[in-house]
């Protein structure tokens, strides 16, 4: 019976310690009932696998990292806290994010994404920070933020947002910090929204004067505050139809 139960409790030490590992270049700290994987400045081309199943807090800034793959946090989804900051990520694939519906703070910040997975943050409904800024994003849809009902603060400065359609942010109801700066706005009729709301929000918008135009030409370096008001008409559509007699026989009355 003694027998049996040391052969237990060996194999569920070793059960336990192969739940806990810590990949090779990670390093994990138990804190606070919280666990924290520190996998950053290791030159990682990849996200690393065998991961704590329970680790909250994973830190892979200043890495290598490309590409971000569905599967890559499947395994981690108590995971609140993910720092990508600083890698060279090109790719996201569609749901990398989607799992993660505990995450309060997503930072992926200096890379190189130029099309994010907009879909996969209608389930990160916890979400208080998002840091998407200084990458090579272009379109931004109305419906991004469309469940971020917590989100507190958004910076998605230093892309290459043209526009921001009218409403993007109407459903972020906790929202109190957003970085928009350093994107080159076209101001035509579709910004002049975004032109009166800044001036009127409560949100702060931090370094207004670097929230540029940089189309039309005549408008170019002007602040998007101080854009004139335009002559914004719907344009008029004209139908004209013209029937085809062309393949059509025609008689003559009898």
């Amino acid at each position: 019976m003694a027998t049996r139960l040391l052969k237990f409790l060996a194999l569920w030490t070793t059960l336990i310690s192969t739940v806990q590992c810590c990949p090779e270049f990670c390093s994990c700290l138990d804190k606070f009932a919280r666990l924290f994987a520190d996998c950053a400045y290791k030159d990682l081309l990849l996200v690393p696998v065998g991961l704590p199943y329970n680790v909250t807090t994973l830190s892979l800034s200043a890495n290598k990292i490309k590409l971000l793959k569905t599967k890559s946090f499947i395994n981690v989804t108590q995971v609140t806290s993910l720092w990508l900051a600083h890698n060279e990520i090109v790719t996201i694939e569609t749901d990398t994010f989607a799992p993660l519906i505990q995450l309060r703070n997503l930072d992926v910040s200096y890379n190189k994404i130029v099309n994010f997975p907009w879909g996969d943050l209608h389930n990160l409904t916890a979400l208080q920070l998002l840091k998407m800024n200084n990458n090579e994003m272009i379109n931004l849809p109305k419906d991004a933020f469309s469940t971020l009902v917590e989100l507190k603060s958004l910076r998605i400065n230093n892309n290459k947002f043209t526009t921001i359609v009218q409403g993007t942010f109407s459903a972020l109801s906790s929202m109190s910090h957003l970085q928009i700066f350093n994107n080159p706005f076209s101001c035509s009729c579709s910004l002049e929204w975004l032109r009166d709301w800044i001036t009127t929000t409560k949100i702060s918008v931090p370094e207004p004067n670097s929230i540029l135009c940089e189309a039309p030409k005549h408008l170019n370096g002007s602040l998007v505050t101080n854009m004139p008001k335009l002559v914004c008409k719907a344009p008029i559509v004209t139908i004209t139809y013209q029937p085809n007699i062309e393949n059509n026989e025609l008689y003559e009355d009898v």
